[in-house]
């Protein structure tokens, strides 16, 4: 028992790594020889923790979820060369994509079979628990990817009629998704009484997961209307309440352990959620991935990246421009770079603005490794680099969660040496960012003493205030106008959440394509002499990555590209299915 509760705790280890859960898939065995004890529930169970972004799931990129944004599209995130869903340039899909339905199956298997374990209900209830809150992630993936999706309540054999019916409607795969989250808030343990702690899914994680899914809903709805994205007859508000009332329970006092972790080292705690290989004991943090090299391939190179190289990961100017300055006012980026460019650019606004600014990208000075390789400082940005894993294309490059006496860090050791910083799946302050939104798109009062402001004095920052920013057009242009309140929430959002992989659902909810739509990503002001190498800018001076693969910037799709393709081969096999609008 032991050694299962040991793998679910790392829960990287899935079942091709342990004898003990090297069994045939039990649709493919007699329901007889399975479904018996509470072990075979947690045994089939625990293949689904793999669904979740980390350092090892993310395409190919070596920064995993850290990255995310630069592979599926953000205006703060670039990779190599433009994402073709921000450039319009998506080819129908024919097959396969994201229209996959093994995984949903296969948690309707442990739907159909569970009560055949002859065990309490109590003594199951984790194990349920967590089957209610992968078929919620599951169907939230899918509702993102295509919206409106069908249904399916059993494992559909192949000639189930099932198989052709038509797509439901979003709002109601929404309404299922999140009764599926009630369901495993009222089964799962709480992080302080469930065998693994905040390694394994508990109540907090599932009511963090909660509040997402709702203000995703709530927004998009909101922010659709009157587009073909819209559904008829959908309640944002209902949505919105829902993500609040999901956060107002977690912030229950005494009944949840979870909190801001603040050590009064503003310069440094928030870099620390990102860089530990232990993560137990951070009340922050809901649920983690633990990776354990002594588990043969559960390892990855995160360190070994954020520290000597990049994984052609660069964060733009778009994003860095989010930051105040240290006093909380707007700071004129813009300005700045007519006098000031290159390095001394770099530790100019290090200095000057939020101390999260400097635990996000590198600053001279800062210490990139220290450990048994020796000790080297970040110079300057790696614009020089051929293009590749140690590329760097905006002058901004990415430092979040790196640890510089990881004995990894700077690849000294080789880059097959196994690194296992851990990664964070849910964290609280998620939460405290989506009861804000959600208050404030509603129009009610936002509590900032327990929500925002918890998230600024840990980062040395002042209170949380609703100010009018004239610099906001620069960074900011969501094609419409917001209250302030709703500007500066989203400004705290985008600082707060950077490089974590939430700009890409972020922009698509608020029908946000204005912020790059016609428009290059754009770097640092560059200064010509630290380089030797001709680096492309724009007329004003700042590097410009993308200046001849898109000359007219990114050229999006608003009438097609905010929902994926459903594949056509699947519409040719069940003519009920529906296309999305442009495809």
């Amino acid at each position: 028992m032991k050694k299962l509760l040991y793998i679910i705790i790392v829960f990287i280890a899935l079942v091709s790594c342990n004898k003990n859960l090297d069994v045939p898939p039990p649709d493919q065995i007699s329901n007889s020889q399975y479904w018996k004890t509470k072990t075979d529930l947690e045994n089939y169970t625990v293949q689904f923790y793999a669904v979740f972004p980390t350092f090892r799931t993310v395409g190919t990129i070596y920064t995993g979820m850290m990255g995310r944004d630069a592979l599926l599209g953000s205006d703060h995130q670039i990779y190599i060369t433009p994402v073709l869903q921000l450039n319009g340039t998506r080819t129908a899909t024919v097959s396969g994509g994201n229209w996959d339905w093994g995984n949903i199956r296969a948690v309707n298997i442990f739907f159909e079979n569970y009560r055949k374990v002859n065990d309490t209900r109590a003594n199951i209830a984790q194990a349920v628990g967590e089957a209610y809150f992968f078929k919620a992630w599951l169907y939230f993936e899918k509702v993102k990817a295509y919206g409106d999706v069908p249904w399916y309540t059993n494992s559909l054999q192949m000639n189930d009629s099932a198989l052709y019916n038509p797509r439901t409607p979003r709002t109601q795969v929404i309404d299922s998704v999140l009764a599926h989250l009630d369901s495993a808030i009222a089964n799962l343990g709480v992080i302080k009484t469930v065998s693994g702690g905040n390694n394994r899914l508990s109540k907090e994680a599932a009511l963090i997961f909660k509040s997402r899914v709702a203000l995703f809903e709530g927004t998009w709805q909101k922010y659709h209307a009157s587009t073909v994205f819209a559904t008829a007859g959908a309640n944002p508000t209902k949505y919105l309440q829902a993500s609040v009332d999901a956060v107002t329970e977690l912030m229950t006092a005494g009944k949840y352990t979870a909190s801001i972790t603040n050590t009064g080292k503003p310069g440094s705690d928030y870099n620390s959620l990102f860089n530990s290989t232990n993560l137990s004991s951070v009340s922050e943090i809901a649920l983690w991935c633990k990776f354990d090299k002594t588990q043969g391939t559960f390892s990855h190179n995160f360190q070994q990246y954020v520290t000597s190289n990049t994984s052609s990961v660069s964060t733009t100017h778009e994003c860095i421009q989010n930051y105040l300055s240290k006093t909380g006012t707007p700071y004129d980026y813009n300005t700045l770079a007519t006098t000031l460019k290159g390095t001394p650019y770099l530790t100019k606004i290090g200095n000057d603005c939020d101390p999260r600014l400097s635990q996000v990208i590198w600053t001279p000075g800062q210490t990139m490794w220290n450990n048994s390789s020796g000790t080297v400082l970040f110079v300057k940005p790696n614009l020089d680099k051929s293009a590749g894993d140690t590329k760097n294309y905006t002058g901004y490059q990415e430092n979040k969660g790196v640890d510089p006496k990881d004995p990894t860090a700077g690849g000294a050791l080789g880059f097959s040496t196994a690194c296992e910083t851990g990664a964070v799946i849910f964290r609280y302050a998620e939460a405290l960012l989506n009861y804000a939104e959600a208050q404030a798109e509603m129009g009610k009062v936002v509590d900032y003493t327990k929500s925002l402001n918890l998230l600024r004095s840990r980062a040395g920052m002042p209170a949380f205030t609703v100010q009018a920013d004239p610099l906001r057009s620069n960074y900011a242009n969501f094609g419409y106008s917001l209250t302030d309140e709703l500007y500066e929430i989203r400004r705290e959002r985008a600082v707060e959440l950077s490089c974590e992989g939430f700009r890409f659902d972020d922009w698509r909810r608020w029908r946000a394509h204005a912020l790059f739509a016609g428009k290059r990503p754009t770097g640092f002001p560059l200064l010509a002499s630290e380089y030797t190498v001709t680096i492309a800018t724009n007329a004003t001076g700042f590097v410009d990555p993308f200046k001849t693969l898109i000359p007219s910037g990114y050229n999006f799709n608003a009438g097609r590209d905010y929902l994926d393709n459903i594949p056509t081969n699947e519409i040719t096999l069940n003519p009920k299915l529906s296309q999305n609008p442009g495809w």
